[in-house]
């Protein structure tokens, strides 16, 4: 029993060192790097969805929603084959009418701040739909944030 044992811990300091050794030799490798962006590797978020939120019943686009239109700039600004659809949307407070003039000022403050950071307008198609077609089911008058949207959608053209 005691060779054993004796078997057993040798077999367990052994595996301990391995991993040891193991997680040291990881640690030495380099980071993987990007390879430099040429014509063959340039930024890529061709079918890529995101979201700008908004406050209720502001246009007004805060820090990540800043951040999420200057990505999607220099994406389409760096391959000229990409379009952007962005769509306008609110919760269902309010009047159905103001909603969707909400959303249309949503989507124009999307599409205004695409422009400023180097998209072609003309490569941004832009609508909204209001309270009329919600991420998340509310009833009327349900305050819900993740109703007041602006998405934001990159497409490769078609040749």
């Amino acid at each position: 029993m005691s060779q054993s044992t004796n078997i057993l811990r040798a077999c367990v300091a052994t595996l301990a060192l391995s991993m040891v050794a193991g997680c040291a030799q990881q640690a030495a490798q380099p980071a993987w790097q990007p390879p430099p962006a040429t014509e063959a590797t340039s930024p890529e978020l061709t079918g890529a969805w995101y979201q700008v939120y908004f406050d209720t019943n502001s246009v007004a686009i805060n820090a990540r929603g800043q951040m999420i239109v200057k990505n999607v700039a220099y994406v389409v600004a760096n391959n000229s084959a990409t379009r952007v659809t962005v769509i306008g949307k609110t919760d269902r407070v309010g009047a159905p009418s103001a909603n969707m003039a909400l959303a249309q000022k949503r989507a124009d403050a999307v599409r205004d701040a695409l422009t400023a950071a180097g998209v072609p307008a003309a490569r941004i198609d832009t609508s909204w739909t209001g309270e009329s077609r919600p991420q998340v089911a509310t009833r009327d008058d349900a305050s819900e944030p993740r109703n007041r949207v602006v998405d934001i959608t990159v497409v490769k053209e078609t040749p």
